[in-house]
């Protein structure tokens, strides 16, 4: 099964925001602007939130100043990167290996309301799917603000909850096929392109340790004298055993090298067999991925020609009560998914009315005024089915009593720890 991947990385300096900036929006004066970029794949790469494509650094300042953070010291950190993808066999390609185009699917909807979910939508200051490398991943920048207005990356990231935020991810891809890799998994995350170049270099080193070396030069005996030869040929085997021992010195030391290189190799093996599964995709996959967008691509085919009769039977005035009961069905469980939301919604914090509204279009729902003004009509942004409140009974009850009542909830548990923290706050003598 395909793992879901998400990375994160620290934004402490305006530089390193620049930088991210002209990388992730491939800008073409910048010098980390394309890397290992494919200046032809065919489908466009998408920013969802920084329309304006601002640089990082300014959005991060504005985002710190708009929430009000009293407590900013030089060397905090503004803002966090986060990388979203999966295994490359997560991701339906075509007979050339290429991944499908993602820019309007179900899976970036789901990562972007994953984040806004977990860290406040308007924390997300920066979304962008890249689709010109091997496998579409996404370069999302936030401001790691907490509930409280304070600006705190060690405490929203570190390493329980970077753990937590592992878990969570794999849940919110489960809908897409994908899995948590191992937890508390020793692996290190080293760049492919660091290991390959390693491998890269300990095969040449091999090479050139394992290329026949020059022959030894032959040994030149000396004259023996005429007297003294006793002397003369203990002296000349002395000679000879030094320079024999320098050369098997020499081999020694050469074989040594290499099984420090093959040991080197096969330690990084494993981390290359593992970052190979995430980041390489074999000629099977990319073939069965193929034939299942061809099956996928034929469906939809037959369901287009499907809908285009039913459109013209309901033009013809006839009674389509399949299709009818069909929508219900569909309608119902919609239904039963925003009742789902809002019961979630409704277990954490909500502040207001418009902090309920927010994150219910966090979750993809719109909340308007019905046309009569007599009550709240919820859309569901995807599929446009759409609710009147009276429908909807999160833990069976009144969806406006409900609220209103975790609004009051919300209010005695700020209070409480504001109490709280007055009592501790005091000036120790």
């Amino acid at each position: 099964m395909p793992y879901a991947v998400i990375r994160v990385a620290k934004i402490k300096t305006q530089a390193h925001a620049l930088a991210a900036t002209g990388h992730n929006y491939r800008q073409e004066q910048h010098p980390h602007s394309i890397g290992n970029a494919d200046r032809s794949a065919p489908h466009p790469n998408r920013e969802y939130v920084n329309h304006e494509q601002k640089d990082y650094w300014s959005l991060l300042e504005a985002r710190i100043q708009e929430a009000g953070v009293k407590r900013v010291r030089h060397d905090s950190v503004r803002g966090m990167e986060v990388i979203l993808t999966g295994s490359p066999e997560g991701f339906v390609r075509d007979q050339d290996g290429r991944a499908a185009d993602y820019s309007k699917s179900k899976w970036a909807q789901d990562n972007l309301n994953f984040l806004r979910e977990k860290f406040g939508a308007k924390n997300v200051v920066a979304f962008t799917l890249h689709q010109d490398e091997k496998t579409p991943h996404i370069h999302a920048v936030l401001a790691p603000i907490t509930e409280k207005n304070t600006l705190s990356a060690d405490q929203l990231f570190n390493p329980k909850s970077l753990r937590q935020l592992q878990t969570d991810y794999a849940q919110a891809m489960a809908p897409h096929g994908m899995e948590r890799g191992v937890e508390h998994s020793q692996a290190k995350h080293d760049p492919m392109q660091r290991l390959y170049g390693l491998e890269a270099q300990h095969a040449r080193r091999v090479a050139d340790l394992a290329r026949p070396a020059a022959p030894a030069p032959a040994f030149q005996l000396s004259d023996p004298p005429l007297l003294g030869r006793d002397e003369w040929k203990a002296a000349e085997e002395v000679r000879i055993n030094a320079e024999l021992a320098r050369q098997a010195e020499a081999a020694r030391a050469q074989l040594a090298e290499v099984a420090k290189l093959a040991q080197a190799n096969t330690a990084a093996a494993e981390q290359v067999r593992v970052l190979q599964k995430q980041l390489s995709t074999s000629e099977g996959l990319k073939q069965g991925h193929f034939t299942g967008l061809q099956e996928a691509t034929q469906q939809k085919e037959i369901g287009d020609q499907t809908f285009d009769k039913m459109a013209v039977r309901y033009a013809q005035g006839e009674d389509l009560a399949e299709f009818r009961e069909f929508g219900a069905t569909v309608r119902e469980q919609e239904r039963a998914e925003l009742t789902r939301v809002i019961e979630q919604t409704l277990s954490k914090p909500v502040r207001s009315g418009e902090d309920f509204q927010a994150k219910l279009q966090a979750a993809g729902y719109q909340l308007q005024r019905d046309e009569q003004g007599k009550g709240g009509v919820l859309t569901h942004e995807q599929t446009g089915a759409r609710f009147k409140t009276e429908e909807i009974r999160p833990n069976g009850e009144g969806l406006r009593s409900q609220v209103e009542a975790a609004i009051e909830r919300t209010k005695q548990q700020d209070l409480t720890k504001s109490r709280g923290q007055s009592r501790g706050g005091g000036i120790s003598r």
